[in-house]
C-alpha cells in the first residue's frame, strides 16, 4: 500500500471531501430514521418490548462504544482502507436489514452498521486534515463535512416518512446501499492513504475493555433517563466505570497501547475535549425539555413541533459554514469564545421562557442561538483537537472528540433531566412520577385544572434545568476565553 504523508497534494480535494461527506450524510440519517419506520416494523416483525428497545438503540450504542477503538484501528491499518472496508460492510448489513424477517436480524445488522459507521467517521475527519493541510482550509472543510451530517439529521424524518408511506419499511435501509457502494468504488481513486509507520500489534483485551466500559456507562445513563435510578442502572454504571479504570491503567503500561492517552495531556486536545463534552451535555439535556415544551405545554402535534424547530437546524447549518469563513479574518479563539457567549445567552432565554406565543418565539430564539453557536464553533474545536495530535494519531484524536460528544449528550439527559424532575415534583407536590405521568393522568381524566398544574410544574423544571445549563455554559465561556488558542499558533 502506498503511504501518503500529511501535506501531500491530492488531485481533487473538493471531490475527496464530497466523497468523505456523502457517507456521513447516510450515517446521520440512519441515527434517527428508524424512529419513523419502527411502528411498521413492529407491526410486521412483532418484537417483544425488549427487542423493540434494542432495535431502536443498538445503532447508537455501537457507534458510541466502538468509535475510540475504530479510530485507532484506522490509524494502524490505513484510514482509506478502513473506510472502504466498512463502507462495504455497511452496504451488506443494510441490504440484509431490508429483508429481515425476525427482530434479532434487525438488532444484529443495526449493530454491524453502528460499528461500521463508528469506523468511517473518525477516519474521514482525520483524512480531511490530510487533504487540507492549511489550518484555515481544514476548518472550512470540517464545516462542510458537518453541514452534510446535520443535513442528514434534519431530513431523516422526511425521507423515512416518504419511503415508508410509498414502499415498505425496508426501503429506509436500502437507500444506504448505493451510497456505500459508490464509496467503495471511488475511494481508492480519489482519497489519499495514511497509516502509522510503527503501530505495533493490536491489543484485543483493550478493545474489549473499551467497548464494555462505554456500553455499560451509556446503557446506565439511558436507563436512568427512562426508568430512574434503579439498581440495575447503578450497577451498570459502577461496572462500566470500573472497567474503564482497568482500561486506562492497561493503556499506561502497554508499549503499543490501543489508545494513546497522552493525547489528552496535550493542552489543545484537553481543553477542546472539555468544551466539546460540556457543550454536548447542555445541548443534549435542554433538547429533551424543548420537545416536551412544544408538545406538552403548547399542545402542538409532532409535525408542528418539528416545524417550530426547523430554524435551529437552519441556524446550525449556516453557522457551520459561516464560522470557518469568518475564521479567515478573525482569530479562531475569539470566534469560539464569542460562540460560547452566544450559547450562554441562548440558555438564559430558555430559563426565562414564558407561556403563550411569546414562549414559542423565545424558545425558537434560544434554540437558534445555542445551535448556531455550537455549529460555528464545532469545526474549530475539532480542528484544534486533531491539529494538536501527531499525524499518525489524528484518527484516534477524532474518535476521542466524537465519543466525548456522545457521552456528553447522555450525561446531559441524566443531569438536567434529573434536576428538572426534582423541581417538577416539588412544584407539583408529588414524591414520585414525572411530567409524562402527570400529563397522561390529566388527559385521561379530562381535567383541565390538573393539566394546567402539570404544565406549570414542568415549565418550572425546564427553567431550573436551563439555569443549570447556563451556569455550565458560563464556565465553558470562561474556559474558552482564558485557555483556547487558535490551531494556527502551532
Amino acid at each position: 500500500m502506498t503511504l501518503t504523508s500529511p501535506g501531500t497534494a491530492v488531485r481533487s480535494p473538493r471531490l475527496a471531501l464530497a466523497l468523505l461527506a456523502l457517507p456521513s450524510l447516510l450515517i446521520a440519517i440512519d441515527i434517527s430514521v428508524l424512529n419513523v419506520a419502527l411502528p411498521r416494523m413492529a407491526a410486521d416483525l412483532r418484537p417483544s418490548p425488549a427487542e423493540l428497545l434494542w432495535m431502536n438503540d443498538i445503532y447508537g450504542f455501537m457507534v458510541g462504544g466502538t468509535m475510540i477503538t475504530m479510530g485507532t484501528v484506522g490509524d494502524r491499518i490505513g484510514r482509506r482502507r478502513l473506510i472502504v472496508a466498512c463502507a462495504a460492510v455497511f452496504a451488506l448489513a443494510s441490504a440484509v436489514a431490508a429483508v429481515a424477517s425476525e427482530p434479532w436480524m434487525i438488532i444484529v445488522t443495526r449493530a454491524v452498521m453502528g460499528i461500521a459507521g463508528a469506523a468511517i467517521m473518525p477516519a474521514s475527519m482525520a483524512l480531511i486534515g490530510q487533504i487540507y493541510p492549511d489550518p484555515k482550509k481544514s476548518v472550512s472543510a470540517m464545516g462542510a463535512y458537518m453541514t452534510c451530517f446535520l443535513t442528514g439529521m434534519a431530513v431523516a424524518p422526511l425521507i423515512g416518512g416518504v419511503l415508508v408511506e410509498h414502499w415498505w419499511w425496508g426501503a429506509v435501509f436500502l437507500m444506504g446501499v448505493p451510497v456505500m457502494v459508490l464509496t467503495v468504488l471511488a475511494a481508492p481513486r480519489v482519497l489519499p492513504e495514511f497509516r502509522a509507520t510503527d503501530p505495533g500489534k493490536p491489543d484485543v483485551r483493550s478493545a474489549v475493555l473499551c467497548l464494555a466500559s462505554i456500553l455499560l456507562v451509556v446503557y446506565a445513563l439511558k436507563s436512568i433517563v427512562n426508568s430512574g435510578w434503579t439498581a440495575a442502572a447503578i450497577g451498570a454504571a459502577v461496572a462500566g466505570l470500573a472497567l474503564g479504570t482497568v482500561f486506562v491503567r492497561r493503556q499506561n503500561h502497554l508499549e503499543h497501547p490501543l489508545v494513546d492517552l497522552s493525547l489528552l495531556r496535550r493542552p489543545g486536545v484537553a481543553r477542546a475535549m472539555w468544551v466539546l463534552l460540556l457543550t454536548a451535555l447542555v445541548m443534549g439535556g435542554t433538547s429533551l425539555f424543548s420537545s416536551f415544551y412544544l408538545q406538552s405545554v403548547h399542545g402542538l402535534t409532532p409535525l408542528a413541533s418539528a416545524l417550530w424547530l426547523l430554524p435551529q437546524m437552519g441556524a446550525m447549518m449556516v453557522a457551520a459554514n459561516f464560522g470557518p469563513w469568518l475564521g479567515r479574518k478573525i482569530e479562531p479563539a475569539k470566534i469560539v469564545a464569542a460562540c460560547m457567549v452566544l450559547m450562554l445567552a441562548g440558555f438564559v432565554l430558555f430559563a426565562i421562557t414564558p407561556d403563550g406565543l411569546a414562549g414559542l418565539l423565545t424558545l425558537v430564539a434560544a434554540s437558534v442561538l445555542t445551535t448556531g453557536g455550537i455549529g460555528a464553533a464545532f469545526p474549530f474545536l475539532m480542528n484544534d483537537v486533531m491539529s494538536h495530535a501527531p499525524a499518525d494519531r489524528a484518527g484516534s484524536a477524532a474518535s476521542f472528540a466524537q465519543t466525548a460528544n456522545e457521552l456528553g449528550i447522555a450525561m446531559g439527559l441524566v443531569l438536567l433531566g434529573s434536576i428538572g424532575t426534582v423541581v417538577y415534583r416539588a412544584r407539583f407536590g408529588t414524591p414520585d412520577g414525572s411530567w409524562v405521568d402527570g400529563l397522561e393522568q390529566a388527559t385521561e381524566r379530562h381535567d383541565g385544572v390538573l393539566l394546567d398544574q402539570v404544565r406549570h410544574a414542568f415549565t418550572s423544571g425546564f427553567h431550573a434545568a436551563a439555569w443549570t445549563a447556563a451556569a455550565i455554559m458560563a464556565l465553558v465561556a470562561v474556559l474558552t476565553v482564558r485557555a483556547l488558542r487558535p490551531a494556527t499558533a502551532e
